[in-house]
């Protein structure tokens, strides 16, 4: 989903060779009722510098009937940026697929309220989708008993693609908060995930609260929190103040603003 901001973990894999990537949708999919997935696919994706947690590329939005230079590259799409700039948004990789030369992106929809959101709505097999990227990945330290994931819908993206990669029986605690059961889906993953769906229905803190409640080894867990700013900011406090984790353990990321819209 969308990145407004993280914070530097020592676990980030060294960045990757960043380029510009235009490619065709080959599907579109309602993931559940309020998330849709995109899937964009080309032979130039087999070699796309993909990690496997948490990374995220750029994608750029231009306005229609632009004339755009061939070859695009990320040089000459700057080259135009004193002319026309790309609208853009940050989103997280769901899901690489290197012997299919697929991407997976999933979008919640929030009705035309939105750029990706109004785009995710409208797009069709064989639309082209141009993005920069990758980002660095997130890498789960290997020398903890607990990995502990927490954050809303606009966070399933990455907390997928984690469960993805955690090794086979590793402990992982997680909670997510989506609207209801409808917005629950399927997590696979062969570590030992105990995986909570927090429905939302208009009660306040459930991250937060649900978090607390967690029975966790102190000095030997993980923590990879994202979703609302107010929400991660008060999840943040209570394992830095209060558990007493580590800060090196601790890694937060805002992916969107409460009260404001954009995404």
């Amino acid at each position: 989903m969308t990145t407004s901001s993280t914070t530097a973990a020592p676990h980030a894999s060294r960045r990757p060779p960043v380029r510009l990537w235009r490619v065709p949708v080959r599907r579109v999919e309602r993931v559940t009722p309020r998330m849709a997935r995109v899937t964009v696919a080309g032979d130039e994706l087999a070699d796309f510098p993909a990690a496997g947690t948490d990374q995220n590329v750029m994608l750029y939005f231009y306005p229609d009937g632009v004339t755009l230079p061939e070859p695009l590259t990320l040089e000459s799409a700057r080259a135009m940026w004193s002319r026309v700039r790309p609208l853009t948004r940050t989103y997280t990789i769901r899901r690489y697929d290197g012997a299919a030369c697929e991407i997976d992106f999933d979008f919640v929809l929030h009705g035309e309220h939105g750029l990706a959101s109004a785009w995710a709505q409208r797009v069709r097999p064989g639309d082209q989708v141009i993005f920069v990227g990758p980002s660095p990945a997130y890498r789960p330290a290997p020398d903890v008993d607990t990995y502990l994931l927490a954050g809303d819908e606009t966070a399933l993206p990455a907390i997928a693609a984690i469960l993805r990669e955690l090794p086979a029986g590793a402990r992982a605690l997680v909670y997510v908060e989506v609207a209801d059961a409808a917005e629950q889906q399927p997590l696979p993953t062969a570590a030992a995930a105990e995986i909570t769906w927090l429905h939302r229905d208009g009660r306040p803190d459930l991250l937060e609260r649900a978090v607390r409640s967690a029975v966790l080894p102190e000095d030997r867990t993980e923590a990879w929190v994202a979703g609302e700013r107010s929400a991660v900011l008060a999840v943040r406090r209570h394992l830095l103040d209060e558990r007493r984790l580590e800060r090196h353990r601790v890694r937060p990321t805002t992916y969107w603003r409460r009260g404001q819209s954009g995404n």
